[in-house]
């Protein structure tokens, strides 16, 4: 390959799309994220690559990696990005406005206690800050928050799991789920050792509270034994409907259902089952982030009630 022209004019989307790449390791995925051809993404590569002098990536069965010339650009594209933000940023202020796209990862189960007021929130004060919400499993919004693939995770976690520098959106109790007339969940608590051999429908491994309620059964000598396996709060709720199994689950989310007396729900004691709901930022966050991300605490801290949720800093 020619050497890289003289001081070249470096094209932002093509640093950006090399970035995208580069996480994923895949040039069809990041066509098929930015609704682009995968041909397009390709030109942009190789125009980057001219200017760089040198393969940027060498393909391999899995899609693509990269190259020693690569691991050293990546770091100081980043830092052009990251540059781009903060400018952006800037002038966003200079001009008393914020806006931007802002991609958030959340858990099904906090789509309607949260995700629905915070975009009513944005669409009255902030109506430049477009939002893009995708719904999935803990662990596949770590895995997007890695890639960069999104801005603001809300997984659970469990103590065991929390690193010393995350931050704890909620603290939220677990109740044991069961049919209308089951005696276990008659009362408004249950003890922990109630859960022994009962058939529960819980989210697979390596799900945070799976692992936990896994961890604690161990510790307490209760057998907790999963007969179906299914990542869909849905689907966890229709199977006790169905009266085919009990399943965990927190108040906010089976609250109506309960109400309607199509399920029962006791919260499970001695010990408690708290899940945790961690909020995860990416590591260059823009202000337009750190706006939606302080409209998030406003929201938990005003619905702590209504979410039947523990304070984020109790212990």
């Amino acid at each position: 390959m020619a050497k890289p022209t003289e001081a070249p004019d470096w094209d932002l989307r093509a640093l950006r799309i090399f970035s995208l790449v580069a996480r994923s390791g895949s040039i069809t995925k990041v066509a098929i994220d930015l609704g682009v051809s995968q041909p397009a993404i390709s030109r942009y590569l190789s125009m980057l690559e001219k200017q760089c002098g040198g393969y940027l990536f060498t393909r391999n069965g899995r899609g693509v990696g990269l190259t020693e010339l690569g691991k050293q650009v990546q770091p100081m594209v980043e830092q052009v990005l990251a540059s781009a933000c903060d400018l952006n940023d800037v002038i966003a202020a200079a001009h008393g406005r914020v806006s931007g796209t802002v991609r958030i990862g959340t858990l099904p189960s906090l789509s309607n206690a949260l995700i629905v007021p915070l975009l009513l929130r944005l669409q009255r004060e902030y109506p430049a800050i477009h939002v893009q919400i995708v719904e999935s499993a803990a662990g596949q919004i770590e895995s997007w928050l890695q890639r960069r693939e999104i801005d603001i995770g809300l997984p659970y976690r469990s103590h065991d799991a929390l690193g010393s520098d995350e931050d704890v959106l909620l603290r939220l109790p677990s109740y044991l789920i069961g049919p209308p007339g089951d005696r276990i969940t008659a009362a408004r608590q249950v003890p922990f050792a109630k859960l022994d051999g009962l058939p529960l429908v819980l989210s697979r491994k390596p799900s945070s509270v799976r692992m936990m309620l896994d961890e604690m059964g161990r510790r307490n000598g209760v057998d907790i034994r999963v007969t179906v396996e299914a990542d869909s709060g849905f689907i966890q709720k229709q199977m006790v409907v169905k009266r085919s199994g009990y399943t965990l689950l927190p108040w906010h989310f089976v609250a109506a259902e309960v109400e309607r007396g199509e399920l029962q729900a006791a919260e499970i004691v001695e010990p408690s089952v708290v899940r945790i709901v961690s909020l995860m930022l990416t590591d260059r966050p823009t202000q337009a982030v750190k706006v939606v991300t302080a409209l998030l605490r406003e929201i938990v801290s005003e619905s702590l009630a209504q979410l039947d949720a523990l304070p984020p800093e109790a212990t």
